[in-house]
């Protein structure tokens, strides 16, 4: 599965065969964005219920 990409506090698209999903934080995580560092395990509990997902379709074509 190709690794997800992310567009910083904007989200974080994931490719696989069969899907394609955008996710969004519900606030902009703290710390430093390349994920260098500590992890924030209550943001990261907080996350777990309140990311936002959306199934991302690719254009009609025509």
């Amino acid at each position: 599965m190709p690794e997800p990409a992310g567009s910083g506090p904007g989200g974080l698209l994931a490719v696989a065969p069969d899907a394609r999903l955008w996710a969004v934080p519900p606030e902009r995580p703290a710390g430093d964005p390349t994920g260098a560092g500590a992890a924030d395990t209550d943001a990261c509990e907080r996350f777990r219920t309140t990311v936002t997902v959306e199934d991302v379709h690719a254009p009609e074509p025509h």
